[in-house]
């Protein structure tokens, strides 16, 4: 018998992540069918309460497999997924072409070599009206502290060229300006220059992934992109200007119940394409 994340979590953690799933639910039409991107084993979406369809790139033995080494599962129940988004291949024809009212990517769009490429894939299966929840990592929180944001210029360039995996250039950008962040850094103040960070890997070692992802093809988890709110507003508005989205950038929030500091919330409301 799975032990299910409120047997073994305290209370106050349970009523924070029933508060934070509550707001974002409350901000999209929750009493239609919903797809779920990589709810791993921290869905926002409530099968006991949603009609909800959860997809992710890995089969559900590898997604056990995963979640068996993680200390963040313990405790959790790990949701069985209903359909392998297969790389290289429409999230549309995945799903066998099903419509949703609504979709949450919590904390996986940053891992995602073309940003606007999957995004477009995910809106096709959303009904005009729906909202994408995308929820995403503040990088003057997180270890990406050091890095640069991401650009309007970037994204698009990632749309046309169309990665499959991370690049040399991201697995680089994301090794050799990250910093090593054991949960014991306070954000309160200005963190010392990135020559005095702790760091996870050094250069050397940051050149030699990059050459082993390009020469091999491999494929390395890394954050593809950084972000603020108010990049990934400004960015995405913008493309959406460009008439490269249909849908309207709704937030950020930050600060609601049951969020941490270094997360954000943004809604991609699709709109019908343009005449």
């Amino acid at each position: 018998m799975t032990t299910t994340a409120t047997e073994t979590m305290p209370q106050w953690m349970v009523e924070a992540e029933e508060g934070r799933r509550s707001f974002i639910m409350g901000h999209l039409p929750a009493h239609l069918p919903g797809l779920e991107i990589a709810p791993y084993f921290h869905p926002v979406s409530d099968r006991s309460k949603h009609d909800v369809f959860y997809v992710d790139c890995i089969d559900n033995d590898e997604i056990q497999r995963k979640a068996a080494v993680n200390p963040g599962s313990v405790g959790r129940e790990v949701p069985w997924i209903d359909a392998v988004w297969v790389p290289g291949k429409r999230l549309a024809k995945c799903i066998d072409g099903r419509r949703f009212g609504y979709a949450i990517a919590s904390h996986v769009l940053e891992h995602v070599p073309n940003p606007l490429g999957w995004l477009q894939e995910i809106l096709e299966c959303v009904e005009v009206g729906g909202r994408v929840a995308i929820l995403l990592p503040h990088k003057a929180y997180t270890m990406d502290y050091y890095r640069p944001l991401t650009t309007f210029a970037q994204v698009v360039g990632w749309s046309i060229e169309k990665p499959s995996r991370p690049t040399a250039v991201q697995v680089m950008d994301f090794l050799s300006q990250s910093f090593y962040d054991d949960g014991s850094v306070s954000f309160a103040a200005p963190l010392p220059p990135f020559a005095e960070a702790r760091r996870h890997y050094s250069d050397t070692q940051s050149v030699d992934f990059a050459r082993h992802v390009h020469a091999t093809d491999t494929y390395l988890d890394v954050h593809c992109t950084v972000w603020t709110p108010e990049s990934f507003v400004d960015v995405f508005r913008r493309i959406r200007a460009a008439g490269l989205i249909d849908a309207e950038v709704i937030g950020p929030f930050t600060a609601f119940t049951g969020s941490p500091q270094a997360e954000f919330l943004v809604y991609l409301e699709k709109t019908a394409p343009a005449a």
